[in-house]
């Protein structure tokens, strides 16, 4: 490392500078998902229904419009309506127009609750877009062209309505773009304000930021190149990786402080050397934690954690050799001018936590034992549920428009429903018709259900005369278009499910509702495909929290692996086992007890969590192996005072850094911020109490020789 700073320290700079700005000019570049495709899971089995769907009705999303005014019905109202429809009709990536105006505002019994309200002061329109709008540029424009009509035409007299997924995708757009702006920033200003309480030197605020700085632009500079853009779930990535690239930096950094050595190479030299190690392997289980997320089906979850686990890498490596480059430049401070002093009500609270364990470790380890059972208990309460609008806030405009629609006409969450013979024959005869038409209804009474359209719905609604026999059906159904709602070769009816906008828990009630009723109602002979963007969202939501948990088990797993190989010692894989789970389990019943359910953001938790909360027990457990030659009450005093203050130091910084998100846009940023940060301080805790408790316990026992570190 001397032979290294002392000659070839310039040429690092200026390598790194060059990659920096290389990279830079990527960040620049950097885009917003405004479609967000990459929030939608792989699922083929999904994706052959979608597409099949698409190819017999040609529909894909749409947006729904409401539009209230008074007598909206009389001439007025209908010439406000006909101008309306024929200026959405010439957007660019509008398809069709469904309203009353193509009906020449003729109402059928059909049409009462989706295109008129009950109450006839509230028409609805739906405007079905084409394929063109899976790009993200077109959504964007459409969006944007669909909301100046809207203000154009909207008068104190009138309230115009508007929503739909594809809105959703645009709104969440807008709001990464928000908080990009935001996170940054405030992150940064955070950083620098905690580290400088914490060092109390300029240059222990500046090498840390300008790491997290170099660290971020190289990350989503390699995540440009490679042609990724940003959406709700990776723009947590500047503040994640900003915050976890300095506790490299400040452990680095505060044993440089506090040593004595005045030779500048030499003490850049013993600072490294004593670090260097703990801080790969806590930097490598931090990775660990989020490569797991790559098995997540979702490719926004992946690239998250994909690119995070880049960012903790390019952290240790410029944490190591450029803040290294950087003390070179610096005078080191003689002993009586170290800001740190081993004195003072902090080092009393260190000596007090060090004490409590030593001499009550069978009481330490039972609260230990009754938190993780509370917490095991709370875990069994959460409950499974992503509710896309409520990410967007009560406040929001798209979730109050959304509202208004549910309340004045019908629901706006669609299930489509694909009913076919398992035989493959035509629906041919009204016998047929009438189960299809009794599953409807059962469909229809289902919790949440608003409306169901399908092709027994327009038969019903054909004058055929009283008394007589009706014809048969291959003689009724050339009278009317059902082009929309049975396929050309008549063997597969479409039924549309229109439900209120709630949660993927009870979405999947619903779900499972239709299963029933196709049971009971069209048995065995039938088949029932379910599709439809929020059935997508609904299966995904359950398949990702699936993922998660398996992430999570496999995440644990490398990562006690990890510490046995690491240590050479198996009985350290128990050891870190409970003060690394007590703080999830923690954090578990918490999101219990307040009601929050896992979703698309708090689902990344505990993967992300037991990476970062270990960290903490490997720098504690190598400053405990370093006392070998000490008694174990020592052993415990002189670890937990050399490294306490570099562990609470960095638990304020990665703390307060991930709390930053709390002022994002998206309800499960937020809680996935505060979540995290909360974790940190009880894994802080466990580290320092819960764990020098066990490693009590296990010194006593009677195969553990007298010295630390060495068992027989």
């Amino acid at each position: 490392m001397q032979w290294f700073l002392e000659r070839h320290r310039f040429s690092f700079v200026v390598v790194v500078a060059l990659f920096t700005a290389l990279t830079g000019y990527f960040c620049l570049q950097l885009k917003i998902d405004k479609a967000n495709r990459s929030m939608q899971a792989d699922d083929a089995a999904q994706d052959v229904v979608e597409e099949e769907f698409h190819e017999l009705f040609r529909e894909k999303d749409f947006l729904f419009i409401a539009v209230t005014m008074d007598d909206i019905l009389g001439e007025d109202g209908r010439t406000f309506l006909r101008d309306l429809v024929d200026r959405f009709s010439e957007v660019k990536g509008v398809n069709k127009v469904v309203s009353l105006v193509e009906r020449d505002f003729e109402v059928s019994s059909m049409d009462e609750g989706l295109l008129i309200s009950n109450d006839g002061e509230t028409a609805g329109l739906r405007v079905l877009l084409d394929e063109s709008m899976d790009d993200g540029d077109a959504l964007s424009d459409l969006v944007e062209t669909v909301n100046q009509i809207v203000a154009e035409v909207d008068t104190p007299e009138t309230r115009i309505a508007v929503t739909g997924l594809p809105l959703q995708k645009y709104s969440s757009g807008v709001l990464v773009r928000k908080d990009q702006k935001i996170f940054a920033p405030l992150s940064m200003l955070v950083l620098g304000i905690v580290l400088l309480l914490i060092t109390r030197r300029f240059s222990g605020m500046l090498f840390p930021l300008l790491v997290s700085a170099i660290t971020i632009c190289w990350t989503l500079g390699i995540y440009s190149m490679l042609g990724h853009t940003l959406n709700m779930i990776t723009s947590l990535l500047p503040p994640v990786i900003m915050t976890l690239s300095v506790a490299t930096t400040i452990h680095i950094y505060l044993d440089w402080l506090r040593n004595d050595e005045m030779k500048k190479f030499k003490r850049i030299h013993d600072a490294v050397r004593a670090l260097y190690r703990p801080c790969l392997f806590a930097s490598t289980t931090t990775a660990i934690g989020f490569l797991s997320l790559t098995l997540s089906p979702t490719p926004a979850v992946r690239l998250f954690g994909m690119f995070a686990a880049l960012g903790v890498a390019i952290s240790y490596f410029l944490g190591v050799f450029g803040l290294s480059v950087g003390l070179t430049f610096l005078t080191p401070p003689p002993p009586e001018k170290h800001a740190l002093k081993d004195t003072g009500p902090f080092s009393h609270m260190l000596d007090f936590a060090a004490r409590i364990p030593v001499k009550h470790p069978i009481l330490v380890i039972t609260l230990s034992v009754i938190l993780t059972a509370i917490g095991i208990y709370g875990m069994r309460q959460i409950e499974t549920d992503t509710d896309l609008l409520s990410f967007l806030g009560k406040k929001s405009e798209l979730v109050q428009d959304t509202m208004y629609i549910e309340d004045n006409l019908t629901g706006t969450s669609t299930i489509e429903l694909l009913i076919s013979r398992v035989d493959g024959e035509p629906i041919s005869s009204f016998s047929e018709i009438e189960k299809i038409e009794a599953f409807e209804t059962e469909v229809h009474d289902l919790d949440y259900v608003r409306n169901t359209i399908s092709i027994t719905d327009f038969l019903a609604a054909l004058p055929f005369p009283e008394g007589m026999p009706r014809p048969p059906l291959s003689q009724v159904l050339p009278m009317i278009d059902l082009s929309n709602y049975l396929s050309s070769d008549e063997t597969k009816v479409r039924l549309t499910v229109q439900t209120d906008s709630v949660g993927t828990a009870r979405g999947k009630a619903i779900v499972e509702g239709i299963r029933d009723a196709a049971k009971s109602e069209l048995g065995e002979d039938y088949e029932v495909k379910e599709t439809g963007s929020y059935y997508r969202i609904i299966t995904e939501a359950t398949h990702l929290v699936a993922s998660q948990l398996k992430s999570f088990a496999i995440a644990i797993v490398l990562i006690l692996i990890s510490i046995g190989i690491v240590f050479r010692s198996p009985s350290y894989i128990f050891l870190a086992i409970i003060p690394n789970v007590v703080p999830l389990f923690l954090t578990g019943a918490i999101m219990a007890f307040f009601g929050i359910a896992l979703s698309t953001g708090t689902a990344m938790i505990a993967s992300i969590a037991i990476g970062i909360a270990v960290d903490d027990t490997i720098h504690y457990l190598s400053a405990y192996r370093k006392y070998r030659d000490s008694t174990h009450g020592d052993a415990i005093q002189k670890t937990t005072h050399s490294t306490g203050f570099a562990l609470v130091s960095t638990t304020i910084a990665l703390s307060l850094g991930f709390w930053v998100a709390v002022f994002g846009s998206f309800q499960p940023t937020i809680y996935f911020a505060l979540l995290s940060g909360l974790t940190m301080w009880f894994a802080l805790i466990c580290d320092l109490l819960i764990l020098p408790a066990f490693l009590t316990f296990h010194s006593k026992l009677p195969w553990v020789k007298t010295h630390i570190g060495v068992e027989q």
